[in-house]
């Protein structure tokens, strides 16, 4: 009855009519209804059934109120306590899902105006339970782990072996196959559904994420060791789970281009970028993985990824991520904060790794094919596309991303090969970057940029002089030119550390 009476789009005074019959008792009715709610979670005596509808009763009205006034008598009583006791107690730990979606929810409550009013906030930056991260950690790794699933239950999408192309060729050429083969693109309708409600577990992680430094030593404590020899978990770490969905969420997310999945993949990315500004978890997802705990990619849409190592470092999976949103979500109706948001955490990973002087290997050709051709969708489509605003700071940060990667590209870049080939996907591509660099200094706009233009139009010269015909000759010439002179310009500025970006 609750669910349906909030779902009538009131207004935060006709909420308070008609449970408290007049607005002018609503504060004794609500506080003694979050009083109930207090006294029975935190309470030992309440059977565990009534302990757990009273915890869904909870979710129910809080995730029906939003952000209406109602919401506000949650902060006056600090539920902090019960909901932790909910989660860590062993009677109850098995509804942690639901609890720990509370507590996040709840410290969204008018987060970006009055978050310091907001204790539960307070209460994620300053706990140092981590049982109660742990057991978050826990439940949230089997809800993401059901999403995965959800999503190639739809379409399988493993990557083939030899005994399965063997078997899925005998199969197809049964009278009742043949000729018949399972579409690689799932359907859209099929996709209506997804991602299940079980993703929304990625919400309170986030929030942990980003405001304890200590849940991120919690998070890469579970991922196991390579030389650890003990026998795989149920389900991968909480950190592969969220790489594995975020890569189907973001695939997916213009499948039905619905505020929901939209939502989802602005929040799987903003969990992205705060993993990629996050020391401890660099750290961690730059060395070699463990083969028994594979992160699984989506492979549901064309252009597929290239096949991974099973051991490659975890720090591949998350720029794989970045490059499926790239890829697939280019529209008219541009999600411009998130398209943001996704080159804002290939720089913060290209920037650690130059820090650390760690030379990746990664199929890097994937990345920069993705981000030239992001510039490139904007230079043909800018007076077509139906945005909120903000273009010219996605194109500023995108040209400053590539700003990055030519100044340090030998301090990432594992080979020689692999510099040549970033160098030539940039200066193929200089007419695009031109004219986004002018596009940026028309509208007044810092640029900083002057590598973008200078360096492309060096290497334009050579290829010039050379009367280059084809594509191959002009990359050996740039190659060449690299070998014996080194990279024109490289390392002449001094690079400063980038600020740290505030989801919203």
């Amino acid at each position: 009855m609750l669910r349906t009476v909030l779902a009538k789009n009131l207004a935060g005074w006709e909420v308070m009519e008609i449970f408290a019959n007049r607005v002018n008792e609503a504060d004794r009715v609500f506080m003694e209804f979050v009083g109930m709610i207090a006294d029975i979670l935190g309470g030992d005596d309440a059977p565990e059934a009534l302990r757990h509808q009273v915890l869904q009763l909870a979710v129910i009205f809080t995730c029906s109120i939003s952000q209406l006034s109602p919401g506000a008598y949650f902060l006056r009583r600090d539920l902090f306590p019960c909901i932790a006791k909910v989660i860590t107690s062993p009677d109850t730990q098995r509804f942690t899902f639901e609890a720990s979606l509370l507590l996040s929810i709840l410290a969204n409550f008018h987060k970006s105006d009055a978050a310091k009013l907001n204790p539960y906030l307070q209460r994620i930056r300053d706990t140092q339970d981590t049982e109660l991260m742990r057991k978050i950690c826990w439940a949230a790794g089997f809800a993401l782990d059901a999403a995965v699933k959800a999503y190639y239950k739809i379409s399988d999408d493993s990557i083939p072996t030899f005994a399965k192309s063997v078997g899925a060729l005998f199969t197809s050429l049964l009278p009742d196959r043949t000729l018949a083969m399972q579409p690689l693109d799932p359907p859209r309708e099929f996709l209506k559904t997804q991602p299940i409600e079980a993703t929304v577990s990625l919400l309170p992680v986030f929030e942990f994420l980003f405001f304890n430094p200590l849940f991120a030593q919690v998070l890469v404590d579970m991922i196991p060791k390579p030389s650890d020899r003990k026998q795989s978990a149920l389900v991968p770490p909480l950190a592969y789970n969220i790489l594995s969905l975020s890569s189907y969420v973001l695939t997916h997310a213009s499948s039905s281009a619905s505020p929901r999945t939209l939502a989802y993949a602005n929040l799987a990315l903003n969990t992205l970028l705060v993993m990629s500004e996050n020391a401890r978890i660099m750290a961690v997802f730059c060395k070699p993985a463990s083969s028994k705990e594979a992160i699984r990619l989506c492979r549901q849409r064309l252009p597929l990824l290239p096949v991974p190592s099973p051991t490659r470092a975890p720090i591949c999976a998350l720029m794989d991520c970045c490059v499926l949103w790239l890829r697939h979500n280019l529209h008219k109706q541009l999600e411009v904060y998130t398209f943001t948001t996704c080159i804002w955490t290939c720089h913060r990973i290209i920037w650690y790794l130059q820090k650390e002087r760690m030379r990746l290997e990664y199929d890097w050709i994937e990345l920069w094919k993705a981000v030239v051709d992001l510039l490139g969708f904007l230079s043909g489509k800018l007076d077509s596309l139906a945005t909120t605003g903000g273009i010219e700071r996605l194109v500023q940060e995108t040209i400053r991303l590539l700003d990055l990667a030519l100044r340090r590209v030998d301090l990432f870049l594992p080979t020689p090969t692999a510099v040549h080939e970033f160098i030539y996907e940039v200066v193929r591509s200089s007419a695009v970057i031109r004219k986004q660099t002018l596009l940026l200094e028309s509208l007044g706009q810092p640029t900083s940029v002057d590598r973008g233009a200078s360096l492309p139009a060096y290497y334009e010269g050579k290829l010039a002089s050379a009367g280059t015909r084809s594509a191959k000759d002009a990359f050996r010439i740039v190659s060449k030119d690299i070998e014996q002179n080194g990279l024109h310009s490289a390392h002449d500025t001094d690079v400063t550390d980038p600020p740290y970006a505030c989801p919203a």
